[in-house]
């Protein structure tokens, strides 16, 4: 089969995996090369959103999907700085005539991919974006009258009657050009933190399916009640993978679906359903965020700015073992 374009770029962002990326697969099936590259940001020591366990995580994500593009033939390629920037600089050195992304759900991310398609038609190469980080994007779960839901239940409700995407077969070629210039596999000295191996998680695509398997295996049918107690493992602990897409969401949601089409009694359908339900509140957010970007800086109810905020978690009795506190108790009322 004849290819689009001779080379083109795949930007990595928020889908560090090879299984069912879909930008990923369209670059691989539509170009003769790919470079596949992963722009770092150049900040140090300090972040508003984020700190050395999350950027060391990260770390471990690239190092460990560097392997694997290698494994297939490819090399990941690592830049430092501006993204269009350093998106421009790579047009020019490997003549690409298109960049291929996952779209981002976020306004920054949104952003900046406004910024590289003005790029795009400034250098005349193709803009080439794909739906991946979420089974469906804000516009795809609407009111009767077009409007975005506020409240997750009915949105939910919506969300799971919407025919889901399926999974795609994950990449096992992929040409890269010779003798790009690297800024290599990063560690978090980049960022300013010292290096350690404390992570409580092992990073990476093949971590992340290790513990899809085990949470469908031993944590989803019992899900509904024991994900809120802390003495025991009752979570999927996929959510850094499903923020860094070392695993995809259509993958969990479709393997969870088989899992729920075998459960053996109403408790354990319960506990898939209500995992299920994770990947639901985690699109009704990002679609909240999509439709409503003040909510990073301020209330999603405006007549709320101003009011004391007091921590809910500490009116919840939780199973830790720990005493609620005298004060938290008068807050709640108990």
């Amino acid at each position: 089969m004849s290819k689009s374009y001779k080379r083109v770029i795949h930007w990595f962002r928020r889908d560090l995996r090879l299984s069912d990326n879909t930008a990923l697969s369209n670059a691989v099936a539509r170009a003769e090369e790919v470079t596949p590259v992963y722009i770092l940001s150049s900040w140090k020591d300090n972040h508003n959103w984020t700190g050395r366990g999350r950027q060391a995580f990260l770390c471990g994500c690239l190092e460990s999907l560097a392997k694997n593009i290698d494994y297939v033939g490819g090399q990941l390629i690592f830049r430092t700085g501006s993204q269009v920037e350093q998106l421009k600089r790579l047009i020019n050195e490997t003549e690409a005539e298109a960049i291929f992304l996952n779209r981002d759900p976020d306004p920054f991310g949104k952003e900046m991919e406004s910024r590289v398609k003005s790029l795009c038609r400034e250098v005349g190469i193709d803009f080439v974006d794909f739906q991946d980080v979420v089974l469906h994007e804000k516009d795809e779960v609407l009111t009767g009258s077009g409007d975005p839901y506020k409240v997750y239940t009915p949105y939910s409700r919506n969300w799971f009657k919407q025919e889901k995407p399926l999974a795609l077969n994950p990449v096992r070629k992929l040409t890269s050009p010779a003798s790009l210039e690297s800024d290599g596999v990063p560690t978090v000295s980049r960022w300013g933190y010292k290096n350690s191996s404390d992570l409580w998680l092992e990073p990476g695509e093949k971590a992340a399916r290790k513990r899809l398997n085990q949470a469908l295996r031993d944590t989803v049918f019992g899900y509904q009640e024991e994900r809120n107690n802390l003495s025991i493992m009752g979570t999927s602990r996929l959510g850094a993978d499903l923020r860094w897409g070392t695993v995809s969401a259509r993958e969990v949601y479709h393997r969870s679906a088989e899992v729920l089409r075998s459960a053996p009694d109403k408790a354990a359908r319960d506990g898939v359903l209500t995992f299920q339900k994770q990947l639901a509140w985690r699109e009704f957010y990002m679609a909240i965020l999509g439709h409503f970007p003040h909510v990073l800086e301020a209330n999603f109810n405006q007549q709320w700015e101003g009011l004391i905020r007091i921590w809910t978690s500490a009116c919840n009795v939780g199973k830790t073992g720990e005493p609620v506190s005298q004060s938290s108790t008068q807050v709640c009322g108990r």
